[in-house]
């Protein structure tokens, strides 16, 4: 972490998306239905472009930050909910790891019992990227310098990007509960 309240987030978000891809490319592994597999599998692959993408928009954050970025308690609100995530997210890869080398073959429906844990990662990671895209769209409209305003608009593309994957994300668990025949309480 680089003591900047913004770039350390950046960090946590490109590390959860890591955990995430692992996490997902595990249980994907670790299922046999066809349908639930596939959806894991597209999940990991994009979370790891994610985390691709986040490494890729930071020194263009770094050449054009946004003018009013949040306030330093928003972002250290959103750096404990990301920390939280990663933590919950390692004690899950932990468990299927202890699940696989004991050749547990109830390992997919433990992982699948997770899935609702799975949506809400996916829906505070919407959350999170919709936040720093917010931060970025009064500057692609406004008389700022040409490059700064093209510069505003590549990474609100990108991160819409990222966000817009998320909301996928969270409706293909939802169509996995689906495909389960599980239901809500």
């Amino acid at each position: 972490m680089d003591g900047e309240p913004l770039f350390d987030v950046l960090d946590l978000m490109k590390k959860l998306e890591r955990d995430l891809a692992v996490l997902y490319i595990m249980a994907a592994n670790s299922i046999h239905d066809a349908a639930v597999s596939s959806v894991m599998r597209k999940i990991g692959v994009e979370s790891a472009t994610h985390n691709y993408i986040v490494t890729l928009i930071e020194p263009l954050i770094r050449e054009c930050p946004p003018k009013k970025v949040m306030d330093n308690e928003t972002l250290m609100t959103i750096e404990k909910s990301i920390k939280e995530a990663i933590n919950q997210v390692d004690s899950l890869i932990d468990y299927v790891r202890t699940k696989q080398k004991l050749g547990d073959s109830d390992l997919a429906d433990a992982i699948l019992e997770k899935l609702d844990e799975l949506e809400a990662y996916e829906e505070n990671a919407v959350k999170i990227y919709s936040f720093l895209l917010r931060s970025y769209l009064p500057i692609t409209s406004t008389r700022a310098d040409a490059k700064y305003r093209a510069v505003s608009k590549l990474i609100v593309k990108l991160l819409k990007g990222i966000a817009d994957d998320e909301r996928e994300h969270k409706e293909l668990l939802e169509s996995v509960n689906e495909v389960l025949g599980r239901t809500r309480g």
